[in-house]
Parts: structure tokens; C-alpha cells; sequence
């Protein structure tokens, strides 16, 4: 895996409120049995604070860096997940931060990292200062602590709460040496490859406990014989979804792009849909 996506351009450089931090942190450790997070027992995941719309923020990143700091240094007997590996699994699975705003996810991807418990938190603009809030969520039960929260001024809230992306807008490129020739489907006189025995991607047990509807997509290379040779996610969902759709994708079938007549090996980008019905 490569290095995680750098937000160095974009991040916040607010001076943050370590006094009102440090107590809420302190707060927080102190319900923290209510999530069952217990020292000895518990793992915490800091999570991208977020805005009223699920959207992360260079403020909402510099908050959850804060917190994350925080409880690490106060409570030693409770593991802190590192923030780079959220990033980095974030980058991975390439899930926008609007598919986490929700208990059941935010539940799922702690688990995904080994945590036992996560920390969320929003951010509101009230104009020249910014409110927070705080909870901390069991990963395995609907448990939550209380809400905790504050207000501290920022003047460029404007600015600082800009919704950014949680991973780079380019999907890394292919192995050149793998792939003999790729075109991109309609591009350079070559035409569109065509199903011919595609099969719905199966549901996870979580993305079904959670009622989950969505769309993973997917950079697709088909060969010249029509089978999938290379398969990457542009945009992910939550549930192990991402997975579910590669493997389905892996086993179907196409009519090959053609161009001037001859199958040629092409690039094209297809959506698998999850629906419950």
C-alpha cells in the first residue's frame, strides 16, 4: 500500500482550544464505560470530525488529530488507533466521508481497524465560531456515551470548513508491463465493451443489517477476449461492498470493444448498484 493521501495543502491551521479539548477528552474517558470501553479492554478510533451534511473538513481533520493526541496521552491503559491508518484505509476503499455519517457505519469501520469504540464528532458554523460535538459509539452494540460539546472562535470558519475529499480524485495507474494495449472505451475509433453475462453482486450480512443502498465505481479493463483482466475503485462505499463488486465483476462476461473491426483490450468505467428491494 502506498503512502496515505496528504491533506498538506488543504488542512486547517486553527489555533484550537487545548484547554476545552483536554476537559472534554477527560469527559469522555470518564463515560467511556457507557460505550463499554473499559482500560485494558478498549481500542479507540478517532474519526474524521464531520459537518451537518456528513462532509469532511482540513477543521474537522485537525480536531479528530487533536482528540486523538488527547486521549492518548491521558488514559494509557486504553489503546488509541492511529489516524493514519483511518486515512489510509479511507484511501484504500475510497469511501466519501457522507456514507460514514451514520451509527451503523461508523460502528462498521471501527471494527474494520481493530477498534472496540469510536470517537465522532460534528462541527457547526455560527459564524465567527465554530460549535462541536462529541460521542463516543461501542463498535459492538447500539451503546453510546453522552454527547459532549463546546464552542470556540474562529473567524475563517468559512474557510476551515470547506468540504474536502477523504482521498485523492485520481485512481492510481496501471502496471504498464501487465497490460498489453488499453484503450479507453470510445476513445481513438474504439467502441464501448458490452455485457453479455453480468450478475448482480452479492450483499454483505452487514451492508443488509444496515438497509445499505448504494453504488460502488469501478475502472474496469476488459480484454480483447471480453473478461475482466483489472478491476479498481474510483469511488467505494461502506460493508465490504467494494468487495462484493470486484469479485462479481471478476466473473462476468463482455462482448469486446472493437476498433476497425478487431477486438481490442479496453478501459471503461461501470457502476455496480446495491439495492434491497
Amino acid at each position: 500500500m502506498g503512502a496515505a493521501y496528504s491533506h498538506a495543502q488543504e488542512t486547517s491551521s486553527v489555533t484550537l482550544p487545548e484547554i476545552e479539548i483536554r476537559t472534554l477528552a477527560n469527559l469522555i474517558l470518564q463515560g467511556a464505560g457507557k460505550s463499554d470501553c473499559k482500560p485494558g479492554e478498549c481500542s479507540i478510533l478517532v474519526a474524521n470530525f464531520t459537518l451537518p451534511s456528513g462532509a469532511t473538513s482540513p477543521l474537522g481533520m485537525q480536531l479528530a488529530d487533536a482528540f486523538s493526541n488527547e486521549l492518548a496521552s491521558q488514559q494509557k491503559a486504553i489503546q488509541v488507533i492511529e489516524r493514519s491508518r483511518f486515512q489510509m484505509y479511507l484511501e484504500q476503499e475510497r469511501i466519501p466521508a457522507t456514507l460514514l455519517n451514520s451509527e451503523k457505519a461508523i460502528r462498521w469501520l471501527g471494527k474494520q481497524l481493530g477498534a472496540t469504540a469510536v470517537l465522532g464528532g460534528t462541527t457547526e458554523d455560527q459564524g465567527a465560531s465554530v460549535r462541536v460535538h462529541v460521542t463516543l459509539r461501542s463498535c459492538e452494540k447500539e451503546r453510546a456515551g453522552p454527547v459532549e460539546e463546546f464552542s470556540f472562535p474562529d473567524p475563517d470558519s468559512n474557510t476551515d470548513l470547506n468540504p474536502i475529499d477523504s482521498f485523492p480524485k485520481t485512481v492510481p495507474s496501471s502496471n504498464p508491463s501487465s497490460i498489453t494495449l488499453v484503450l479507453r472505451a470510445g476513445v481513438s475509433g474504439g467502441t464501448s465493451p458490452g455485457c453479455s453475462y453480468c450478475h448482480q453482486p452479492n450483499y454483505t450480512n452487514p451492508a443488509r443489517e444496515a438497509k445499505f443502498n448504494g453504488t460502488v465505481l469501478l475502472q474496469v479493463t476488459v480484454s480483447a477476449a471480453g473478461s475482466t483482466v483489472e478491476s479498481k475503485v474510483v469511488r467505494g462505499v461502506p460493508f465490504r461492498l467494494n468487495e462484493a463488486a470486484m469479485n462479481a465483476i471478476r466473473d462476468w462476461k463482455f462482448n469486446p470493444a472493437r476498433r476497425e473491426g478487431e477486438p481490442v483490450t479496453c478501459m471503461v468505467t461501470i457502476e455496480a448498484t446495491f439495492r434491497l428491494h
